[in-house]
C-alpha cells in the first residue's frame, strides 16, 4: 500500500472505524469503481453507503481509486458479456455509432451492451468482493493492532 493511502487508511482507523467496517467500505468502492458503466458509480456509492450505513469518505475514496479500471476493464467485460450471453449481433463499442442512421436505431443495441457489460461485471465482482474483502479485513486488522 503506497504512503498516503496507509496514511488515509490509519486515520479512518484511528477515527473510529472498525477494521472490518473499513474493509467493507473499501471492497464496496473498490467494486462498485470497476462496474464499466460510466457516470453511474459515485451516486451508486452514496446510495449504497446510505443504505449500508458505510462509511462515505471511505466508500468514495476507494470508488475514485478504482475508477481507472472502468476504463481498463470495459473491452474485456463487453467481451465476456458476449460470451456469456451468447449474443453475436452485439457490437463493439466503436461500432455503435453510425452517425448517418436515426439515433432511435442504436438504443437496441446500446440496451444490449449495457447488458454485457453489467452481466460481466456482476459475474466477475462478486468473487472478487469475497477475496478482496477478506484480504483488505485482514490488512486493516494488522493496522489497527500496529496502532494500539
Amino acid at each position: 500500500m503506497s504512503g498516503g493511502v496507509h496514511h488515509a487508511m490509519q486515520g479512518l482507523l484511528r477515527g473510529g472505524l472498525s477494521p472490518s467496517d473499513l474493509a467493507l467500505a473499501v471492497t464496496v468502492g473498490v467494486v462498485i469503481g470497476c462496474l464499466p458503466i460510466f457516470g453511474v458509480s459515485t451516486l451508486l456509492c452514496v446510495g449504497v453507503a446510505a443504505g449500508m450505513r458505510l462509511n462515505l469518505i471511505a466508500i468514495q475514496a476507494a470508488n475514485w481509486f478504482a475508477m481507472p479500471l472502468q476504463v481498463l476493464l470495459f473491452l474485456p467485460f463487453l467481451r465476456l458479456g458476449r460470451w456469456l450471453l451468447g449474443h453475436p449481433t452485439a457490437r463493439a463499442a466503436g461500432q455503435l455509432v453510425p452517425w448517418s442512421q436515426n439515433v432511435s436505431h442504436l438504443l437496441p443495441q446500446i440496451g444490449w451492451l449495457m447488458a454485457h457489460l453489467f452481466l460481466a461485471w456482476m459475474v466477475v465482482s462478486l468473487p472478487m468482493a469475497v477475496l478482496l474483502h477478506a484480504a483488505l479485513r485482514q490488512i486493516f486488522l494488522r493496522m489497527a493492532a500496529t496502532r494500539r
